[in-house]
């Protein structure tokens, strides 16, 4: 139900987005092209799913396809702030990520200027290994990072 609630028009928008890693991450570049597509408020906000591949480089290099659900407050006039959480795929477990499947969360500050997007943001890559008691570590990936979109 949570991914399943119809879309409202507001604007879908693509997106290129870049960054460095920190932490366990650090000397690591990461890319993402993303896809999000308005939906239905949720819990009394404006809401989004977001489509996304990623790939990044380093010791720990790896590919994914995620699958979120987003969460977007606005701040100011064109300024916004927004919260995502749900799911990934990678294309190979590393010394930081020791499944393949994983919990991806991303938080932004954005400016929406008619039809660009332009947000920073944090991302995160992770097990839930403590939760779940998977086994293989769980350092995680995280990424600090700038993202430019085209709002249609």
């Amino acid at each position: 139900m949570f991914f399943c609630l119809p879309a409202v028009a507001r604007g879908d928008g693509l997106f290129a987005e870049g960054g460095e890693g920190f932490l366990f991450s650090s000397n690591t570049e990461a890319l993402f092209v993303r896809y999000m597509k308005d939906a239905r408020p949720l819990f009394g906000r404006e809401s989004f799913y977001d489509f996304s591949v990623a790939s990044w480089n380093g010791p720990n290099h790896d590919d994914a396809v995620a699958i979120t659900r987003g969460l977007r407050w606005d701040w100011k006039e064109k300024n916004y702030f927004s919260f995502e959480a749900g799911g990934a795929y990678l294309e190979r477990t590393t010394d930081n990520l020791g499944t393949r499947l994983q919990f991806a969360f991303r938080f932004a500050f954005g400016l929406k200027a008619e039809e660009y997007d332009i947000s920073i943001g944090y991302n995160h890559f992770s097990n839930g290994k403590e939760i779940f008691h998977w086994s293989g570590p769980n350092n995680g990936e995280n990424f600090l990072t700038l993202q430019i979109g085209l709002v249609f």
